[in-house]
């Protein structure tokens, strides 16, 4: 069967195509470093490669989340550390109040020092943020919690609990409210300066200085819990550190080409190409002259 230049031409051409797909994807192997280019090129790495590359863009967002929360409850754990400090000055100078030697007018610098104490309790509601977001607010973050009148401090914000999702399935609540926590510890201090300005011994002994360890233990047990998400937090950033160093690792066998062997293959590629755009160039000159003669 005699194969006419036509057909010779439509083989030739064929190839070229063929071959310089095969040329064009090469390349793109050795300029991405990629092994997979399209899905057909391995079916099965690419479904893992989707499915490895959401696994780390969920990551991700974890991380992201984690930090949030470990930040908003650092943030609450100075603020309880600085709440701590004033409920023991207040107790210390409680117990000066208390003595039976402490005249009228020391009762009185007592009671004023005691008043400045009340109003860092409130600065302290009012001004631990996380941005622009008030940390005792509940969920009212974007409200200050706290307004005083007189020895009355009111709560503006909720009761809600703040929750962030820190990993599959595993949700946090990362906030304190300032009711009950903060607004015990005013009305525990106001009372105390009450006693001492009322000159209520007995009462500043027994009640005032019990409501003010009630307080402190309170708090004790409000930073344990505090620091006790902190260090999960912690756990937890470490072991998605260590998945995204796995996931990575596995990803980069399925998706990254062998360098060398991709130039080895670029190289064949370009010199098979070359060939069939040298061998079409002559079947066309063939053909030109067969028309000619």
């Amino acid at each position: 069967m005699r194969v006419s230049t036509a057909q010779m031409l439509n083989a030739m051409q064929q190839a070229m195509e063929r071959n310089y797909e095969r040329y064009h994807l090469a390349q793109q192997t050795v300029v991405t470093g990629k092994r997979i280019q399209r899905p057909s090129d391995d079916p099965f790495g690419a479904s893992l490669g989707i499915t490895l590359h959401r696994l780390l863009q969920e990551s991700e967002q974890y991380q992201r989340n984690l930090t949030t929360a470990k930040n908003f409850l650092s943030i609450t754990d100075v603020a309880l550390e600085n709440l701590n400090d004033l409920l023991r000055q207040t107790k210390s100078l409680a117990v000066q109040a208390a003595t039976d030697t402490q005249s009228d007018e020391g009762r009185a610098a007592i009671a004023q020092q005691i008043r400045q104490i009340m109003a860092e309790v409130v600065s302290i509601g009012n001004n631990t943020t996380y941005g622009d977001r008030f940390i005792f607010a509940g969920l009212r973050t974007l409200t200050a919690p706290f307004t005083v009148s007189g020895d009355t401090l009111t709560y503006h914000g909720d009761h809600g609990d703040l929750n962030v999702e820190v990993s599959p399935a595993v949700v946090m609540s990362v906030n304190v409210q300032g009711d009950p926590l903060i607004t015990g510890i005013y009305n525990a201090i106001a009372q105390v300066k009450h006693y001492v300005e009322t000159n209520d011994i007995e009462r500043l002994s027994r009640e005032g200085l019990q409501e003010l360890q009630n307080q402190l233990n309170n708090l004790l047990r409000t930073r344990a819990v505090v620091g006790s998400k902190i260090q999960q937090v912690e756990m937890i950033q470490q072991r998605l550190d260590k998945r995204k160093v796995d996931f990575t690792e596995l990803l980069s066998g399925i998706e990254d080409a062998d360098v060398a062997d991709a130039v080895t293959r670029l190289k064949m590629a370009e010199t098979t190409y070359q060939v069939t755009l040298a061998t079409m160039a002559r079947l066309e000159n063939l053909s030109l002259l067969d028309f000619l003669t």
